[in-house]
């Protein structure tokens, strides 16, 4: 499933859309954008662990340090 997530200058992308019931449907070709606050609420639907989440947040650390 780590294909369908990637995290690129402090953003968590998911390949897939979300449904009608809230859910997210994977490998739809569609893209979400989660920050990482947005990421740890996001969780339980998502394949998002607490290392993406670090990197992300250290990711966006160094961008806004530049």
């Amino acid at each position: 499933m780590s294909e369908s997530l990637r995290i690129e200058r402090g953003w968590i992308f998911v390949n897939g859309t979300r449904r009608d019931d809230g859910t997210i449907e994977f490998g739809t070709g569609g893209e979400m954008r989660f920050s990482p606050f947005e990421a740890i609420s996001q969780r339980q639907d998502a394949p998002i662990t607490w290392g993406h989440i670090l990197t992300a947040s250290l990711q966006r650390l160094a961008f806004w340090r530049r």
